[in-house]
Order: C-alpha cells, then sequence, then structure tokens
C-alpha cells in the first residue's frame, strides 16, 4: 500500500497519468499510479542527468525514487497533455508539460515531456521518458542534488 502524501509534490503528475490512461479503456488496471505499474517494470530516461542512473528496474524501485522528488522539485501544474495511440497494441504515446519550483533553489521549473509507455496484461511493464535534463538541472542547481535526493536513500 503506498502513501500518496509522500507524493505531494508529484500531485499533478499523478493525476494527469491517471486520467491519460483511464481514458484508454481496457488499456491499464489500477485504483492509483503505482498500482498501473508491473512489479518488474522497467522505467528509462534516455536523457538522465548525471550522477542519475539511466533506468529503474521494478515497481520499488520507482516508488522509492520518486519519494525524493519533493526534496528538488514541486510541481504545480501539468499542461498540454495528449495521448496518441500506436498501431502497435499495448504502446501508447504520452505528451506533456509539467509546472513548478525548485525547491532550494526557488526557480521556476517548466519541462517537457514525452513518454512512450507499454501496456501488458493490463499492467504498465516499459515507461520510456523523454524530458530534458538541463531543465531539471537548471531549476535545482545541480545534477547531483537529483542524484542525492532521489536515487541515494537519503
Amino acid at each position: 500500500m503506498v502513501d500518496y502524501a509522500e507524493f505531494k509534490a508529484l500531485a499533478p503528475f499523478i493525476q494527469l497519468v491517471e486520467e491519460s490512461l483511464a481514458g484508454l479503456a481496457g488499456v491499464a488496471d489500477g485504483d492509483r499510479y503505482f498500482d498501473l505499474f508491473a512489479d518488474d517494470v522497467v522505467m528509462e530516461f534516455p536523457y538522465a542527468p548525471p550522477g542519475t542512473p539511466p533506468a529503474l528496474h521494478g515497481r520499488q524501485a520507482i516508488i522509492d525514487s520518486f519519494r525524493g522528488y519533493g526534496r528538488i522539485i514541486t510541481l504545480d501544474r501539468m499542461s498540454d497533455a495528449k495521448v496518441y495511440p500506436t498501431t502497435t497494441p499495448g504502446v501508447v504515446i504520452l505528451e506533456y508539460a509539467g509546472h513548478g519550483t525548485g525547491v532550494t533553489t526557488g526557480r521556476p521549473y517548466h519541462q517537457h515531456y514525452v513518454s512512450i509507455v507499454t501496456i501488458r496484461d493490463r499492467r504498465i511493464v516499459h515507461w520510456r521518458d523523454y524530458s530534458n535534463p538541463l531543465v531539471v538541472i537548471d531549476t535545482i542547481g545541480d545534477g547531483q542534488a537529483m542524484a542525492k535526493a532521489m536515487f541515494s536513500g537519503e
């Protein structure tokens, strides 16, 4: 059981994904965001900032890393959400933008994303996230802050 109060900084993103995938009847099942993922899901970040992993392996690894998000950025809202079904069964492309603030810097955060989501047996089994790491680094001050907050267990 996941306590979503821990993920308040990500609430707009979580809501966007839940609503985007719910609109695709029968594609993914789950009451909440983390329930949508298979236990052995892989989440890839082809443009991962220095010091951060290029992929997370497993639902629990995603939950653990996302716990640190609120230490670096708080999202205020999401915008420009688009869902693109593909001709490949179980593959959906999500396009969206996130807006918020760097927690320690107070700098604005405006990021555009494209995520390629693969769903099998009604669970997300693969998520490839394309975003600009320089936007994150500019917002939080440096890539090491992200690595420490989200991937070191601190």
